[in-house]
C-alpha cells in the first residue's frame, strides 16, 4: 500500500517555520544596517579631493598620498623660522612648479625644490621635489581643504 502526503514537501526550513513579527522587523533592520555599512564602506574607499584652501581649485586627491621618508606628513622650519607641516603627494595636477630647482636649505637630503602654486589663483601651496627619476610634491596642509 502506497501512502500519498497530504501536505507538499517544504524544500526551504524557512518555510516550515514562519517567521513572528518581531523576528521579520528585525530581519527588516537588519538589512538596513548591512546596507548603511556598505555605503559606509563605499565612501571610505573613495578617496577624497583636496582643494586650494583660497578659491576651492581641485589641486589633488587622498589617492596620491605617498610616504617619503617613512611618513606621509613632515613639519619642517624654514630658515626664516616658519613652520611648515606638509603632506607628500605623487601627483598634484591643480598646481604647478615655479622657479629653478636649488638642493639649498632642502628638507629632503638628495633631493632639489621648488615652489608650487596653485594653478588658479596662484597662491603658494608648497614644493616640488626631484632627484634623479623620483619626483614627489610637498603640500602645505594648511593650505588646503577636503571635498
Amino acid at each position: 500500500m502506497i501512502i500519498e502526503p497530504t501536505e507538499k514537501a517544504v524544500r526551504n526550513p524557512s518555510e516550515a517555520f514562519p517567521l513572528s513579527m518581531l523576528q521579520q522587523s528585525d530581519a527588516g533592520i537588519m538589512d538596513e544596517v548591512i546596507q548603511r555599512e556598505e555605503a559606509d564602506d563605499k565612501i571610505k574607499k573613495e578617496k577624497r579631493k583636496l582643494l586650494c584652501k583660497f578659491c576651492l581649485n581641485e589641486i589633488t586627491s587622498e589617492d596620491y598620498g605617498i610616504a617619503v621618508h617613512g611618513a606621509h606628513s613632515h613639519t619642517f622650519m624654514n630658515p626664516r623660522g616658519i613652520v611648515f607641516r606638509i603632506g607628500c603627494f605623487l601627483n598634484a595636477q591643480g598646481c604647478f612648479s615655479i622657479g629653478k630647482p636649488t638642493a639649498e636649505y632642502t628638507w629632503f637630503p638628495g633631493y632639489t625644490w621648488n615652489h608650487v602654486i596653485c594653478s588658479n589663483c596662484l597662491n603658494h601651496l608648497g614644493w616640488y621635489y626631484q632627484s634623479g627619476g623620483s619626483s614627489f610634491y610637498g603640500l602645505i596642509l594648511d593650505q588646503l581643504t577636503e571635498k
